[in-house]
């Protein structure tokens, strides 16, 4: 599986912790603030990816959140709230990077060593304040794979009209050189007639999002969500990559308790 699938899964995590900080902030006694709140779903994906000749796929996707007092699981995301005081929020975060390829993905990647996805760690702080949700995230190469870190900054706000829960979301994703490198770059020793080396310098992507929510029921509910990131200078350059962009697409169904 090659690609940023996180990008899909950060679409899905916005979009849950958006509704349950909401929900939240509706609650009317200790009691239910107390009580965590559980949604289970599942979707489907559709996703591109930047490598050269490859096509778009398909994935289907479980959804789930969980989120209770301190601890948090939203979709591939889990973490901790060690201080957590009137919508603002600064604790641990841990989640897979399911980046990377195969060399038989692409011909352009025949005789690369395979790029293996990782899971990254780190600190996440939130601000739920009356103009949206702004958050930022912080986190590093825990397995020694692509040895990066990534920053992250995000600005979501939810509205309401014609019976759909609207949550755009606007951001900045610098990846570090490691990271881009490991990912988009050609060693030495991977290099042929059409694919020079290549080491890139860091990367900084902007991108928006926007999820929909469909309300059918006290429990059941429609998801759509979509995503486009612009990809910069140091990723398009490579000799691996066609194209500037990413999208990704998500629709599904859940159901809360």
């Amino acid at each position: 599986m090659s690609g940023r699938i996180h990008c899909w899964a950060a679409v899905v995590c916005f979009v849950l912790a958006s509704w349950c900080g909401g929900a939240q902030e509706d609650k009317d006694s200790a009691e239910a603030e107390k009580k965590p709140t559980i949604y289970v779903g599942a979707g489907v994906v559709v996703k591109t990816k930047p490598y050269a000749d490859t096509d778009a796929k398909v994935y289907p996707i479980p959804l789930f959140a969980y989120e209770g007092k301190r601890f948090y699981l939203q979709g591939s995301q889990g973490g901790y709230r060690l201080f957590s005081y009137k919508g603002f929020a600064v604790g641990p975060i841990l989640r897979p990077r399911f980046d990377g390829y195969e060399q038989d993905d692409s011909p352009i990647l025949h005789g690369m060593e395979d790029r293996h996805w990782s899971v990254d760690g780190g600190l996440g702080v939130q601000a739920l304040t009356g103009v949206g949700l702004f958050s930022v995230s912080f986190v590093t190469d825990l397995l020694g794979r692509h040895r990066g870190q990534e920053l992250e900054f995000g600005y979501t706000v939810l509205f309401k009209a014609v019976g759909f829960d609207f949550i755009p979301t606007a951001g900045l994703r610098y990846e570090s050189e490691n990271l881009v490198d490991y990912y988009y770059g050609v060693r030495a020793n991977e290099t042929r007639p059409g694919r020079p080396f290549y080491e890139p310098d860091a990367a900084t992507d902007p991108f928006l999002r926007l999820a929909v929510r469909r309300k059918l029921s006290d429990h059941w509910s429609l998801l759509g969500a979509a995503q486009y990131e612009w990809l910069t200078a140091e990723i398009t350059d490579s000799p691996l990559v066609d194209r500037n962009y990413e999208i990704s697409v998500m629709a599904g169904a859940l159901y809360a308790w």
